[in-house]
């Protein structure tokens, strides 16, 4: 049952928050992928997912969402990864995504408190 004190625009706050800072990462050109068209793509959209998961506190969903957009990503990227980066870049997710398991009692007591 929803709280009754709880902003009803606040999914509409987080979309409008990624959206942002997704527009501001194509202009600036913060990945280094040239014009802003190319930003608008299927692995931009699994990061902007990710950025929408993480705003509602779902450490695992983001996680998995931001490694696999920026996995597809990599090819076309300006910057690389060293090869020893990409061989270890898979375990270290799933580590990541193992400690985001033990933190999300944490965050799901956050939620209940806001």
């Amino acid at each position: 049952m929803k709280d009754h004190q709880s902003n009803p625009f606040s999914g509409l706050a987080k979309f409008l928050i990624a959206i942002g800072l997704v527009m501001l990462a194509a202009k600036t050109d913060i990945l280094g992928l040239g014009q802003p068209s190319n930003y608008f793509t299927w692995e931009m959209l699994l990061i902007f997912f990710g950025l929408i998961a993480l705003l509602n506190l779902d450490l695992v969903a983001s996680l998995f969402l931001f490694a696999a957009g920026y996995y597809f990503l990599m090819p076309e990227m300006s910057v690389q990864l060293s090869p020893f980066y990409k061989e270890i870049y898979w375990p270290i997710v799933l580590v990541l995504a193992g400690l985001a398991f033990m933190i999300r009692p944490l965050t799901k007591r956050c939620r209940h408190n806001n």
